[in-house]
């Protein structure tokens, strides 16, 4: 509320809880993994500020309110392999709801927040989706993203329907 009671428009509140996401995310794993090497005693990881450019495409979309990815960076294939991990599952449970249970649709009896959360999270994602797979501009996630963070979450897929 305060955020819209600043001045600020629905959009822009909803990107607002999309960073927020996206900033918690990708620092905790980070500092998780920089924790692990450290213990082992490896060097630390260090941080490479990603280059701004100031062209007018880059403009014309962040004044559209576009997300700009850009260029491919270890940040951006954390965040789309999590996308698309909330994707799959949620895709995954409605297949096996749908085409596999006799008793038809009905998850919302036991996992009805489950299916909640992992459909907001699926909404939050949809700029990471069309980056990966719509978007033809230069703000695009890169082709090498796209296959890395694709093919980890198949894999984290199949590694848990193996366990089941």
């Amino acid at each position: 509320m305060e955020f819209l009671w600043s001045g600020g428009t629905i959009k822009g509140w909803w990107n607002e809880l999309r960073i927020w996401l996206y900033k918690r995310t990708s620092s905790y794993v980070f500092a998780f993994v920089d924790t692990i090497l450290k213990c082992f005693g490896f060097q630390e990881s260090s941080f490479v500020v990603s280059a701004k450019v100031a062209e007018e495409e880059v403009s014309q979309r962040y004044e559209k309110e576009i997300m700009e990815f850009g260029n491919p960076s270890p940040m951006l294939t954390l965040l789309a392999t999590l996308a698309l991990l909330n994707l799959f599952c949620l895709l995954g449970m409605f297949f096996k709801q749908v085409f596999i249970n006799e008793e038809g649709l009905r998850i919302f009896d036991a996992m009805g927040l489950q299916v909640l959360l992992s459909g907001v999270l699926v909404l939050i994602n949809l700029p990471v989706y069309q980056g990966l797979f719509l978007r033809k501009d230069e703000g695009r996630l890169p082709n090498s993203v796209a296959a890395k963070s694709t093919g980890l979450a198949l894999a984290a897929c199949a590694f848990f329907i193996s366990l089941s």
